[in-house]
């Protein structure tokens, strides 16, 4: 799986790498399909946002979160796209036996 980590207005030290791609690779548990994930940290103001973009086999996955704190944004980010997964695999699931 290749992942992109991208900084805007933010400096993107390797503590901070580190641990997105630690994250990132926790999420090959729910779907081992998944080509490539662009990470996009971006800061305004007081406001630190995580953009995630997951590419699938056949299907593209994008979240987006802000908070005050940007492991915070991360976590946040990572969880709805745990659930997004776990989602897919249901209805892929549910399609295949019908």
């Amino acid at each position: 799986m290749q992942i992109s980590i991208t900084g805007r207005h933010l400096e993107v030290n390797p503590d901070l790498k580190n641990y997105i791609e630690k994250q990132i690779e926790k999420l090959n548990k729910f779907a081992n399909h998944i080509v490539s994930a662009h990470v996009i940290l971006g800061v305004e103001k007081f406001r630190y946002s995580a953009e995630i973009v997951l590419t699938l086999k056949k299907q593209v996955l994008k979240v987006k979160e802000v908070t005050s704190d940007i492991y915070g944004s991360i976590e946040r980010a990572i969880k709805r796209l745990e659930k997004n997964l776990h989602r897919f695999a249901e209805r892929i699931k549910l399609h295949r036996k019908g």
